[in-house]
Order: structure tokens, then C-alpha cells, then sequence
């Protein structure tokens, strides 16, 4: 029988490992031993896949102590498990921190392991960060096999393709890569499982991680995701039929799609539920959103002091009358305010949900009436931060917005000497280095520098009506291009 000395080492051994000693009938000593970690296991899956079925086979036999199991009994454990040699120690491990028993027999070199385990969970509950009006209810969870469940409940055809990798040296995390097959672009998917594969990591905790690490390695500089998290099903399936692909992970309650573009990264759940002239004004509004924050506190520096002779006479003695009493210029105001409104933002998401209304209620009580009869800052001011604020919140990701308050910050520090100029420079920078990122070769401003009208029109600055969507955005390069029939028999995949 394997030894567990062999396995583990004496500084090494885990507290919550646990040691079921198996006997025959009437035995004096172990006939063999159960291994099994007591935290990540299921007790009654033990007992009733090995400790019922081994004393019930062996008590077939003769009973006496020494005598090997019938060969039924190794037909039964063969059926439920698999036999790794012990001289294979790191298998043997990696099987067992998995949540698997090990099952040691005396005599035997082999030992049988079988899957028992039982990992700790949420229950499903509704998204948080990606809450919609209309729509399904339910979010993906830490679970890798409930994640997937999710998803194959949403779509029940055999092309639905799910392939399982292992990434860590010390963590062993399961991922996992869906695609339908005959949509999704096999050049895609092939670049996937192969930078998968040649991953080398000691671990890694989140989705977005393995995104970074299979992802173009020159970019790992920009501020842009070249990726898209999401922790709703609808979402991922929605993408799937798009002919995307999507990525799981054991722990992580967020899917990542690839490939993404800026126009994607805009887009929510609500805009494809809601009737399609709604969805397409709820677009507009975000993008009126996007061009406030980029461009409002550049632009305020840009007439008070460099050009002023851009607005109307009666427009700019309005704002000399609103910022009288203010000691310095307007680019230190403004500095100030996107600084104070950064550390409000990063405050309401770093405290808990508690205090953390009570944290954006101080700050605007701060910036708007307290600094306003100080003189520290104008009236005028307050607008351009409250219109900048509202106007990042309807960023749909996250980590767009603060990409586009850094695009913010350098249009405002090339309008501080040169006005309006540095703000025309700044933007062309922006669009250029926008127009150089690619997510597994797809244009970043797609369909705007791909010049795919349809798709445009299609589902870019609009959303259509679903009966006009006949076929599948061009961006993405699926391998299938149409997705609704308009003939009966008409085949689609």
C-alpha cells in the first residue's frame, strides 16, 4: 500500500486531511485506507461510493483478514474511479487538493481516485454592476460547472463547444473556452487555446487575468480593456451568437468575451430589450456622456483662458462675473475639481455600501456650497464637474471610464498652454492610438475605422429592429455570417 509519508512531506502535511482506515471482516489491522481532505469533500458521497460498497464486497469473500477483494470489487471501483501508480506523487496531489479520495489498498501499488468533491458556494443572485430594467435575473457565481450550466440552458445545440485547460503551477484553476462551432472564427479560437497553453504562471484569481495573458503582449500599456467582463448569461450568450468567444473560470464570477471593440464596450442589456428606437436614444445619451467627459474640462479651460474670443461676448462676461473672488486661474480650478471628483468616485466604490452614500453625500456638500462661499472655486465650475460626473456614470464598463478620464486629463494639460490648438492635438493623439489597438486583430474602433456601414447602422451608433437583423456583425469575422431565415427550411448553421 502506498504510504502516506511518501506523499507528503513531514512539514508539509495539511491539518484538514483526514485518514479513514478500511477493514476486513474480522481484520486486526487496515486493509486499506481512505485520504481525503475534510474541507473540500463530500462525506456522503465517501461513504456511499467507498465505505458501503468496500465493506459489502469484502464481506462477499471469505473475510478473513489478508485475503484480497473478489474481483467484482475491482470491477465496481474501476467503474467509479481511476488507478494512478503511486510513484506519480504530484498526480496523486494534484488529485487530491482538487477535492478527490484516495483510496490505498494494501498490496496494491495502484491507488483509485475518486471525485468527491464538494466546493462552497453562493447561491445565484441577480447581477450587480450590470443591473438592467428588463431581462433575465440571474449571474454567474464562482462556480465553473454552474457557470457553464447557465449558459448551456440558454442554448441547447450541439455546436455549443466548451473546452477545459488547467492554468497555475500552484493554484490548478480550471478554464474554460465556449465558442460555437461553425460560427465563432476558427482562427480565433485556435489563437485562444494556443496562447492558453503556453501560459506559465503560479496561479491566477480572476478571468480578466487569463485575458491579459493570452492578449497581445505590446499592449499591456494601454489604459484601454482590450477585453470585456460580464457576470450576466444573457450577455455571454448574446456575444456567443455574435460569434465571439467567451472564457470561464473555476472562482471568478465574470465571463470575459473576446474579441471586443469601443462600440461593444457602450452597449447593455436594456438596448437590445427595449424597442429599437429607444435603445438607439439610450446610445446617443451615452455618447453625449463619453464627448462631456473628454472633452467639457479641456474645453472650459480652453475659452477662459487661451480663447476666449471663440464664445459670445454676453456668454463670457457671464463666466468672468461667475469665477469673481476666485484667486487663481481657471486650470487650477478645474485641476482641483477633477481631482476632489476622483477621490469621491473612488470612494463611493471602495466603501462599504453602508457609508459609502453618506461619503459621496460629504463630497458634494464639499465641492458644491462649501467651496462655492469659500471663493475657491465658481458657480460655473460646479456645472462643469456635476455635467463631467453624470456624464462618466453612463459608461456602461467600468474601466472605460477611467480610461476616458485619463484621455480627460491629457486633453486638459495640452489645453492649459496651447487652448483649443492642444485640444484639436490631443484628440488627434487619441484617435490614432485608438485606431493602433486591435483585440485578436479586430480594429478597437470598429465599425468606425472599418468602414462597415451596415454594421454601423446595424448595431454600432443604432440599434435595429430585431427583423432586420438578418445577419451577423462583419466585425467580428464569424465563420457564419446569417442568423435569422426569412424562408421556411432555410438552413442558418
Amino acid at each position: 500500500m502506498i504510504s502516506i509519508d511518501e506523499l507528503f512531506q513531514p512539514a508539509c502535511k495539511p491539518s484538514d486531511l483526514q485518514e479513514q482506515p478500511l477493514y476486513f471482516k474480522d481484520g486486526a489491522a487496515p486493509a486499506g485506507l481512505l485520504v481525503f481532505l475534510s474541507t473540500i469533500t463530500n462525506k456522503a458521497k465517501i461513504e456511499e461510493l467507498l465505505l458501503t460498497p468496500f465493506q459489502s464486497l469484502a464481506n462477499g469473500g471469505n473475510g478473513a483478514f489478508g485475503t484480497p477483494l473478489p474481483p467484482a470489487a475491482f470491477q465496481y471501483f474501476s467503474s467509479i474511479g481511476e488507478w494512478v501508480p503511486g510513484r506519480q506523487r504530484q498526480l496523486l496531489l494534484t488529485k487530491l487538493y482538487a477535492g478527490h479520495c484516495l483510496f490505498l489498498l494494501n498490496g496494491k501499488p495502484e491507488a483509485l481516485v475518486v471525485d468527491v468533491s464538494e466546493w462552497q458556494s453562493r447561491s445565484i443572485s441577480p447581477p450587480e454592476t450590470e443591473s438592467s430594467l428588463v431581462g433575465p435575473r440571474d449571474a454567474f457565481i464562482e462556480n465553473l460547472e454552474t457557470n457553464i450550466a447557465l449558459i448551456r440552458a440558454r442554448i441547447r445545440h450541439e455546436s455549443l463547444t466548451a473546452q477545459s485547460f488547467v492554468i497555475g503551477n500552484l493554484t490548478g484553476t480550471n478554464v474554460t473556452v465556449m465558442h460555437l462551432d461553425g460560427i465563432a472564427n476558427r482562427q480565433m479560437v485556435d489563437q485562444i487555446v494556443e496562447r492558453i497553453q503556453t501560459i506559465r504562471i503560479d496561479g491566477v484569481v480572476d478571468t480578466t487575468q487569463v485575458a491579459n495573458l493570452i492578449l497581445e503582449k505590446n499592449k499591456w500599456w494601454s489604459p484601454f480593456p482590450l477585453s470585456q467582463s460580464t457576470e450576466r448569461p444573457d450577455k455571454a450568450v448574446s456575444a456567443l451568437l455574435e460569434g465571439r468567444i467567451i472564457i470561464l473560470m473555476n472562482s471568478s464570477p465574470t465571463a470575459v468575451i473576446l474579441p471586443v471593440t469601443l462600440t461593444s464596450l457602450y452597449q447593455t442589456a436594456d438596448d437590445y430589450y427595449f424597442p429599437f428606437l429607444s435603445g438607439s436614444f439610450l446610445r446617443f445619451v451615452r455618447l453625449v456622456g463619453l464627448f462631456l467627459t473628454v472633452f467639457l474640462p479641456a474645453f472650459y479651460i480652453s475659452i477662459t483662458t487661451i480663447n476666449q474670443d471663440v464664445l459670445r461676448i454676453q456668454f463670457m462676461l457671464a463666466i468672468a462675473a461667475s469665477r469673481e473672488g476666485v484667486p487663481y486661474p481657471a486650470y487650477i480650478e478645474v485641476c482641483i475639481m477633477v481631482f476632489l471628483l476622483e477621490l469621491i468616485n473612488e470612494a463611493s466604490v471602495r466603501l462599504p455600501r453602508v457609508i459609502g452614500g453618506t461619503a459621496t453625500i460629504v463630497g458634494g456638500l464639499i465641492i458644491g456650497t462649501a467651496a462655492a462661499q469659500a471663493h475657491l472655486i465658481s458657480n460655473i465650475m460646479i456645472v462643469i464637474t456635476a455635467a463631467t460626473a453624470i456624464g462618466s456614470f453612463t459608461t456602461p464598463n467600468y474601466m472605460v471610464g477611467v480610461a476616458l478620464r485619463m484621455c480627460s486629463y491629457i486633453l486638459i494639460a495640452l489645453a492649459i498652454p496651447l487652448g483649443l490648438y492642444g485640444m484639436t492635438l490631443g484628440t488627434a493623439f487619441i484617435f490614432l492610438y485608438l485606431c493602433h489597438l486591435k483585440s485578436l486583430g479586430v480594429p478597437y474602433l470598429a465599425p468606425f475605422d472599418t468602414f462597415l456601414y451596415k454594421d454601423l447602422f446595424r448595431d454600432g451608433l443604432t440599434r435595429a429592429p430585431l427583423l432586420l437583423s438578418r445577419f451577423r456583425p462583419s466585425t467580428y469575422r464569424a465563420d457564419s455570417k446569417s442568423k435569422m431565415s426569412r424562408k421556411e427550411g432555410e438552413k442558418l448553421l
